[in-house]
């Protein structure tokens, strides 16, 4: 797998043979840094005559975490390729060190496959997993209220938002990235203004259900033309379903030139023909959707506030997607319904 770095288990730093030690397992042979990801820290660790991946818990409360766990192996239980969090001896899946909390799961294997190369009935495959993934969250966990209050942007939020970042951006010294930045404001304030009267209503969001919460294809694993593993289930939780169908086919099927409307509607059909969902849902969340894009600059906080560049190329891509959804926003929502 990509991402990987290896080292020996005497060269690690205490913390995670700490951590093994806390799951009954001793020092490991070898371990492999995994540099894929920006929350939490992970490892491939043989150890004990197995492989094992191992977290630390950063980006969760420890409540969330042993929910998820939970949840992780009921999916499991029912045929879903979800991986099992590995138990202490106590039966705990959530160990705790003087450097935080820490799980650990058997070791998956397979490869990370970027969506720009599924093949249409893989693309198909996913969207039938996505809607396998939701209806058996509802089964294990109960519904949730049908319906839940969301917020929209205001355009003067926006605005502010855009006007301060572009003053940080024009501070010295500047690179190519700030040049950049200053140029996707100043059009995106554009687009604002000018769609600002077709922005979406805050209020009632239908249906409401248990999702992933972060579903796309660096959190699925392929193996043997399936996915072997559906990865990073730390922002499980009760959300709009369709939105998440709409947000997985925007973050999967983006190309430089807009969104692949071949592929999302390939994703999407395959949902609904498991889960029934009205395409009147999904439409609406598209158009949710769309106007949040618009509006949202959050890579830039992580760029400006934090001094952290881990995510200045997802700036970068939503710069281009952005005014080409703008442009073609009807054939848009019609993919994205499943049309």
């Amino acid at each position: 797998m990509a991402g990987l770095r290896s080292l020996p288990g005497q060269l690690l730093d205490r913390g995670p043979i700490e951590a093994l030690a806390r799951f009954g397992l001793p020092e490991p042979e070898q371990i492999e840094v995994i540099t894929a990801g920006l929350m939490n820290r992970n490892w491939k660790v043989s150890c004990a005559g197995r492989h094992l991946a191992l977290k630390q818990v950063l980006d969760v409360g420890a409540d969330q975490a042993r929910f998820q766990h939970r949840v992780s192996g009921q999916l499991n239980e029912v045929g879903l390729p979800v991986p099992v969090p590995l138990h202490t001896p106590d039966g705990e899946t959530l160990v705790e060190t003087t450097d935080g909390f820490w799980s650990a799961s058997p070791w998956v294997q397979g490869e990370t496959m970027p969506a720009s190369i599924w093949a249409l009935d893989e693309v198909r495959m996913v969207g039938e997993l996505l809607g396998r993934v939701h209806q058996e969250l509802r089964r294990r966990l109960g519904p949730v209220p049908h319906s839940g209050e969301v917020d929209v942007t205001s355009p003067h939020k926006a605005l502010d938002k855009f006007a301060k970042y572009r003053r940080a951006a024009l501070a010295e010294p500047r690179d190519g990235f700030d040049e950049l930045v200053v140029s996707v404001l100043v059009e995106r304030a554009e687009l604002v203004e000018r769609y600002s009267p077709e922005r979406p209503i805050a209020g009632v969001v239908t249906p409401m259900g248990w999702c992933h919460g972060d579903f796309h294809d660096l959190n699925l694993l392929w193996e043997g033309g399936r996915v072997s593993a559906v990865l990073d289930w730390d922002r499980l939780g009760a959300r709009p379903v369709a939105g998440e169908v709409v947000r997985t086919a925007t973050l999967c099927f983006a190309e430089e030139s807009g969104l692949d409307l071949e592929r999302v509607a390939a994703f999407v059909g395959a949902y609904c023909e498991v889960t029934g969902m009205p395409a009147g849902h999904l439409a609406d969340s598209a158009h949710r959707l769309w106007w949040e894009r618009v509006c949202d600059v959050w890579q830039l906080g992580r760029h400006y506030d934090r001094q952290d560049c881990s995510c200045d190329h997802l700036f970068r891509s939503a710069s281009a997607l952005v005014p080409w959804w703008c442009t073609y926003r009807d054939k848009a929502q019609a993919a994205l319904s499943g049309q």
